[in-house]
């Protein structure tokens, strides 16, 4: 008998550059890719968070791809090896989410993390996440937690590395635990130069990564690249926490490779018609309702152009919310 072990490779570059215009895109191997992106938090209707079977995996990935997305945000979950690897083997890129934690007893602060940045758009990148006041408002003032968080992210990317169609890690998510992120940002691109990062998804910015990445349920789709230097914190940060290190080692952080950030909606849409028959809930969740399917899918359509439109002013991508329900 002679025992025999197969595996496979890929070969294939992912980085974050301007393109002939000088606008920020995201590259796969040399070529700008605009990013078609959904949500998948990985639900199921009796296992909930377990697949059913290898054929759902594959019926999931599949059907996105049918309906023309190329990427799925793989949504504060880590997945089973067999997920990534159908993903790798049937072409379908993955940003693959660090898994959020922090808050008091599982609760965050509603303002900070939801009302505040959903009402007012100009806190987005004016909100500090390394002061201890921030670390409380953001749900990251325990330090075991920080701690935890570190190794769990560092770990995520040691046992997800070798999967090719992982093409960016994502690191916070709307503030949830936020804490030190460029920091973060850092570590995770020493550990993987390989891959572009998007630091702060949704909110609280803090100008580093390699993408400007907002969350828009409630606003006219738009595009406001990034002004004036990457992490504009610099001579403050320099001041307050008296680093041992050079302003200038921050104003070219290493994740942001070429200098710029590309920019995407990394979260929209969330339009919701309830199926009867197809849920356990008497009302549907979602950012829309419709009574429709008709007009759930006219409304889909009309959303998705819109983003594929804002192409041309500077969009590098999207993330729509998002591929299953959620019953709540």
């Amino acid at each position: 008998f002679v025992d025999v072990v197969r595996s496979y490779c890929a070969f294939r570059s992912v980085e974050v550059k301007p393109d002939m215009k000088g606008v920020a895109r995201f590259h796969l191997n040399g070529k700008p890719l605009f990013v078609k992106g959904v949500l998948d938090q990985g639900y199921w209707p009796d296992g909930l968070l377990t697949a059913p079977s290898d054929a759902a995996l594959i019926h999931d990935i599949t059907a996105m791809k049918r309906v023309g997305f190329n990427m799925l945000r793989k949504h504060i979950k880590i997945e089973s090896a067999r997920w990534y690897y159908h993903c790798d083997h049937l072409g379908m890129m993955v940003w693959q989410d660090a898994v959020s934690g922090g808050g008091m007893d599982g609760e965050y602060n509603s303002w900070t993390t939801n009302r505040k940045p959903t009402l007012l758009r100009a806190t987005w990148n004016k909100y500090r996440d390394d002061t201890a006041k921030h670390f409380a408002a953001l749900g990251a003032d325990d330090p075991d937690y920080r701690r935890d968080w570190s190794r769990t992210c560092d770990a995520m990317v040691h046992m997800l590395a070798g999967h090719p169609s992982i093409v960016t890690w994502v690191l916070f998510n709307e503030g949830w635990g936020q804490f030190d992120a460029c920091d973060a940002a850092e570590r995770i691109h020493a550990l993987d130069p390989t891959r572009p990062i998007d630091v702060t998804s949704g909110w609280y910015d803090q100008r580093c990564g390699d993408f400007h990445s907002v969350h828009n349920y409630f606003r006219p789709l738009e595009v406001y690249p990034d002004k004036g230097p990457l992490h504009g914190y610099v001579a403050e940060y320099e001041r307050k926490h008296k680093r041992r290190r050079r302003a200038a080692q921050y104003a070219v952080l290493p994740v942001a490779q070429h200098g710029v950030r590309a920019f995407v909606i990394s979260e929209f849409g969330g339009l919701a018609q309830l199926v009867p028959g197809h849920a356990a809930v008497s009302r549907a969740y979602g950012y829309g309702e419709y009574d429709s399917m008709e007009d759930w899918r006219s409304a889909v359509r009309s959303l998705l152009a819109s983003a594929d439109a804002l192409a041309s002013r500077g969009l590098s991508g999207y993330v729509y919310t998002q591929v299953s329900d959620v019953e709540e």
